[in-house]
């Protein structure tokens, strides 16, 4: 089999299949692992800082989101347990991210629990 370039636009595609199939796309073999190699080689922060900027049930001003390599960490002050469930779920959701750690101080720790 030989790969090739993907581009941008075939990469979104090809990474929905990818989730949408789980294991069943393993025949994209060589897409899937371009596509793979493309999210861990762009900047992995930025697109967090971004998914918890526009979800509703977040309130990321008090957030601060480092990465190193698929590892994020997400340090700050959210107002409830139920809120850092949120960040947990968003930063989770954002392709790329292989484990969430937190360093927060929470208001009320059992609201959402």
């Amino acid at each position: 089999m030989v790969c090739r370039m993907v581009n941008q636009g075939a990469a979104a595609v090809i990474l929905a299949l990818v989730v949408a199939l789980g294991g069943a796309a393993s025949g994209l073999g060589c897409a899937a692992r371009e596509v793979s190699s493309q999210l861990v080689g762009d900047n992995l922060q930025a697109r967090v800082e971004t998914a918890l900027a526009v979800a509703s049930d977040v309130d990321a001003t008090g957030l601060k989101v480092t990465a190193t390599g698929d590892v994020v960490t997400v340090t700050g002050h959210v107002g409830s347990g139920f809120e850092q469930q949120s960040v947990g779920a968003v930063v989770r959701a954002v392709p790329g991210v292989s484990e969430v750690r937190f360093i927060l101080n929470i208001d009320n720790p059992q609201a959402g629990r």
